[in-house]
């Protein structure tokens, strides 16, 4: 796989790593090409050779931007995500209407809801499956309010026992949530123990695709992840 900010130069190269159950900070000297690492690990762009590997489910890009944008409303996406994971749609919409402020909105074209009710959704939707992997772009959702609230509680009762992948610009988040660095630095990727070293060597901050949006609190999945 390439980086069109480095076209000559291979986004791994001969890189082979076993990542074992745990909570990783994604760390680097170049941010700007996390969402094509988290591309490659959540299975959204395969390798030009070689190959990844998973022992479970993995999530999309959670808080990746532009989720919501066309005219479907949020039945049709707890829909289409119900079926694309094999689990039940009511039992969906009833958890995914427990936890944003406006449950009433999932009827609405998502391309007419407000930012708060966006972003809710797209974390909240995020919990349905029963993920083995999950692989976070972004800032995890930390307004004071009710739907934060909820949504940590839940978070953090889906973490036990499994993998989290945590790509953010905020340094307290990754230091909350993670306890070892996932280091993408000259073409590979690395374990390294120390979190506080790692960060302290790769100080988090805004990737390109981050800056100047004015939806960086949240987000969801890519528009061409599943079709709107």
């Amino acid at each position: 796989a390439r980086s069109p900010f480095a076209p000559r130069q291979a986004l791994l190269a001969h890189a082979q790593l076993d990542i074992p159950v745990g909570r990783y900070a994604l760390l680097s000297p170049t941010p700007e090409l996390h969402r094509q690492i988290i591309d490659l690990l959540c299975g959204l762009r395969p390798p030009r050779q070689g190959f990844v590997h998973h022992d479970g489910n993995v999530s999309w890009a959670i808080g990746r931007q532009g989720f919501i944008r066309g005219k479907a409303n949020g039945l049709s996406m707890i829909e289409l995500v119900s079926q694309m994971y094999e689990i039940d749609a009511d039992a969906t919409y009833e958890l995914v209407a427990d936890l944003v402020s406006d449950p009433k909105s999932l009827s609405r074209p998502m391309e007419h809801w407000p930012l708060y009710a966006r972003q809710e959704f797209s974390f909240a939707l995020a919990l349905a499956p029963a993920f083995d992997v999950y692989v976070i772009e972004g800032a995890i959702p930390f307004e004071p309010c009710r739907f934060t609230r909820l949504w940590l509680a839940l978070f953090e009762e889906r973490l036990v026992g499994r993998t989290l992948i945590l790509s953010s610009y905020r340094q307290n988040q990754l230091a909350d949530y993670c306890l070892k660095g996932l280091i993408y630095e000259r073409s590979a990727l690395r374990i390294e123990d120390d979190l506080d070293q790692c960060i302290q060597k790769f100080p988090p901050r805004r990737s390109r695709s981050e800056s100047g949006t004015g939806d960086d609190v949240f987000g969801g999945f890519d528009e061409g992840q599943l079709g709107f």
